[in-house]
């Protein structure tokens, strides 16, 4: 089937690399469908999208929540030009369907794609979605969430709960095991807090260094941002402990199949590529994110005995205890991977095509 399919949004990793995993796995299925993206210049999208092999559109899109009264009528502007653009693009492709990935770009071209008849569908990651597909989830004809929470902000018709793309595939999840064959001592650890990184998950971990110095063949591979890298890396080599120190591994999903201990926020994509990896985690929501979703996000985790919760306030006092106790309990860790394996969902991606495919032909999956 020679079908026309957009998705659109971006900004962070979180939303590029899940669509980006769609569209592989859409490209796997149906070679002969036409994916392009739709994204706004300010997002990751516009050096991830080309670099992954797909068109990339740009459409004027911006916040239009949370401001004052004149700047939001001027968010309001942006975003009906915005509008106008993705009209356009989606007229030019011919578009059978559009899939908002999130981020500001998903606004503009889920608007114009119902203006115009065209199905559309939205992946929420979060366990609390936000306020744009909240809006947008009133007229979406499926809604794709990753936990059992968000379903109720959406109409029950349209909801399913599939899980969410990952870059973690069947190739990778199987060398990934192949490749497990440390020694019984040997234990990796990582830490990332995300395409942007997390200055205080970073610091406190530069804190807990010294406890680390117990563990002879403990390996490190440490995921900065790029505002901390050079700070990260002095702490390292103060510290005399020898560690892999980037601002962002394009290698990230590897690391985590090959980890036995990650320290993490807790946003979407980071979620479900932990639960799919099956690997033992201590989550740090981001505190000042939109309703407190990655707190939401990492609770779910922790209800199922998937991770470790703490607060960012309590990073300080409790991060070094807790690494140092999980690096020497294999049990638990064990137990934790476990559990967030439970919640994993490694076909996401399909699952989500085949909903997409029923919905262009008709039918009601």
């Amino acid at each position: 089937m020679a079908l026309s399919v957009i998705l659109a949004g971006g900004g962070t990793g979180g939303h590029i690399f899940p669509a980006i995993a769609l569209a592989d796995t859409i490209r796997r299925r149906n070679p002969d469908a036409s994916v392009g993206f739709i994204g706004t210049q300010r997002g990751l999208e516009t050096r991830y999208v080309p670099a992954a092999g797909y068109p990339l559109s740009l459409v004027a899109s911006t916040q239009i929540l949370g401001r004052n009264p004149l700047r939001a009528a001027l968010g309001l502007l942006t975003v009906a030009r915005g509008v106008w653009q993705a009209r356009s693009l989606l007229h030019e492709a011919n578009a059978d369907l559009v899939v908002g990935v999130g981020g500001y770009a998903s606004v503009p071209a889920v608007a114009a794609a119902r203006m115009m008849g065209i199905p559309t569908a939205l992946i929420e990651p979060n366990a609390r979605p936000g306020r744009a597909n909240r809006l947008l989830g009133r007229f979406a004809k499926r809604v794709f969430v990753q936990f059992e929470d968000a379903a109720a902000f959406f109409p029950p018709e349209s909801v399913s709960l599939t899980g969410f793309p990952t870059r973690i595939g069947p190739e990778l999840r199987e060398t990934g095991r192949e490749s497990d064959d440390k020694g019984e001592d040997s234990l990796c650890l990582l830490t990332v807090g995300g395409s942007q990184g997390a200055r205080s998950l970073n610091r406190a971990m530069c804190s807990a260094l010294p406890r680390l110095r117990e563990f002879d063949e403990l390996s490190i591979v440490h995921q900065t941002g790029p505002a901390d890298l050079d700070e990260v890396r002095d702490a390292y080599a103060v510290s005399g402990i020898t560690a892999e120190v980037e601002a962002f591994f394009e290698t990230l999903p590897e690391h985590l199949m090959c980890a036995d201990l990650v320290v993490a926020r807790s946003g979407a994509a980071t979620v479900a590529e932990l639960c799919v990896a099956g690997v033992a985690s201590i989550l740090v929501p981001y505190p000042h994110a939109a309703d407190d979703h990655q707190m939401a996000n990492a609770r779910e985790v922790e209800r199922v005995g998937g991770c470790i919760v703490i607060p960012d306030s309590e990073l300080g006092a409790r991060l070094a205890d807790e690494v140092v106790t999980l690096l020497g309990d294999s049990d638990r860790r064990r137990q934790l991977a476990a559990g967030a394996a439970r919640r994993g969902s490694p076909d996401a991606a399909d699952q989500i095509w085949d909903s997409c495919v029923a919905l262009i032909s008709g039918g009601a999956a």
